[in-house]
Parts: structure tokens; sequence; C-alpha cells
């Protein structure tokens, strides 16, 4: 259900027009600071105020920094040329941070049950609930929009989704079977998840033609540090559940 919830908010986000080098690191910046949160209320996992939480708050300037970023964007399905002007922050980052925290959950979740199964079982059970739901969810839009018109869909996005697709399940099964070595949620959290932060912006840049201002790669920088500083967090840790 989390990371069905995560995945669906992904695309809101994007369609919105939200540039990858901003959407990418609020999302998975956001999540590694929700999870270090979730953490310590779920699971009992503690860290130091002079080390873990300050990494927190590395986390939450260089989101900030990132999100206002004025470097050139390419919209969703865009090539770089005549695109129009990015969507204003506060359209885009309540659902990115609800995303943020859905796969934050997510990450619990699969923390809290890793120890109890087969690593490929559950990323294949995990995918199979995300799938239902999304498919309620698609049935209650179409019957309030009474029909399928609404749906706008062509075989490029169709392509992309099952490319999309192909990646989070990977993601998911090896999220499962980190977990289940026992790494504390506190450190295997920023390290999965946070460590996207990075590829993603050097993504945006190679595959989208996208770029960062100076503030832009500070803000990765920051982010970065942040998830270097939880993760080596030396407080106590749950390493299995």
């Amino acid at each position: 259900l989390a990371v069905g919830t995560a995945e669906m908010l992904s695309f809101v986000v994007s369609g919105l027009g939200t540039p990858a080098t901003q959407s990418i690191p609020i999302i998975i910046g956001g999540s590694v600071a929700f999870g270090a949160l979730l953490g310590l209320i779920l699971l009992g996992e503690e860290m130091l105020w002079t080390h873990g939480w300050l990494g927190v708050a590395a986390l939450i300037t260089g989101i900030g920094m990132v999100a206002t970023d004025g470097g050139d964007k390419v919209e969703e399905g865009g090539s770089g040329d005549d695109d129009e002007e990015a969507p204003p922050l506060a359209i885009w980052i309540g659902p990115a941070l609800i995303c943020a925290s859905a796969y934050a959950f997510y990450n619990i979740f699969i923390k809290k049950g890793s120890a109890s199964i087969n690593p490929i079982l559950g990323g294949v059970i995990l995918q199979f609930v995300a799938a239902i739901f999304g498919t309620i969810l698609l049935g209650i839009l179409s019957w309030y929009e009474g029909g399928l018109d609404y749906l706008n869909v062509d075989m490029t996005g169709f392509i992309w989704a099952c490319c999309a697709g192909l990646a989070v399940g990977a993601a998911e099964l090896l999220s499962f079977t980190v977990s289940g070595m026992g790494v504390p949620a506190t450190q295997s959290i920023p390290i999965v998840i946070g460590g996207s932060v990075a590829f993603g912006a050097v993504l945006g840049l190679i595959m989208l033609g996208e770029t960062l201002l100076l503030q832009g790669w500070l803000g990765v920088i920051l982010l970065l540090c942040g998830i270097g500083v939880v993760a080596t967090d030396p407080g106590e840790k749950v390493a299995g559940h």
C-alpha cells in the first residue's frame, strides 16, 4: 500500500511538470528524514542529537535548496526546447512530501517484515498489493469521470511506465535483501534510498538535459552529507524484527 501510494504520487508530481532534478532530491531526501523519524517512533531506534539529527537538519536544508534552484529544467515529456515554465513550488511540494513519507513507511514496513519472509516472495507480494491498490483507485476514478476518456496515455508513456516498474521491482527485492541482513533501518534507509539523490541529479543532467545552478548542486552535496551523517550515527539501533 505504501509503495503503491508513493509510485502514483511520483507520477502525479512528474505529471505536473516538476523537473526531475528538483522532484527526485525532494522525494528521496524527504523519505530519509521521514524514515529517521519513523525508525525512532515505530522501531525504537535512536540517533544522537550531535550526529544523526544534525544529518536530518542537513537533509531538510538541502531539500529546500534544491527545490528553489533556478537552473534550466525540462518539463514532463519535454525535449528541452520551448518548454513551459515549471509549476510553482506550492503546487507540487505537498504531493512530493507525501510521496516521500509513503516511501519512508514502505522502507519501515520492509524492515519489520524482512526477517520473516523470503526477499523475492516479499517483493512479489508487495508489487501484487500495489497493483491491486492502483487498480481499485483507477476503477474509482473511472467511475467518477464516467469512463476512461480522462486517461492520457500513448505508447511512449506505456514503455517508460514499464521501465519504471522494472526498476522499482529490482529496488524492492534488493531492499528486502539488505533489510534481511539485519541492517538497522536508520542506516539502510539513508544509504539505499538516499543514495539515489546523486544518481537522480546526474541522470536528470545526462538523460533529460536538465541543469542545476550552484545553489542546487550545493543542496545535493548537503543532502549527500546528511545521508552520510545519518547512516553513521552510533545511536541505539534495532537490528531485526
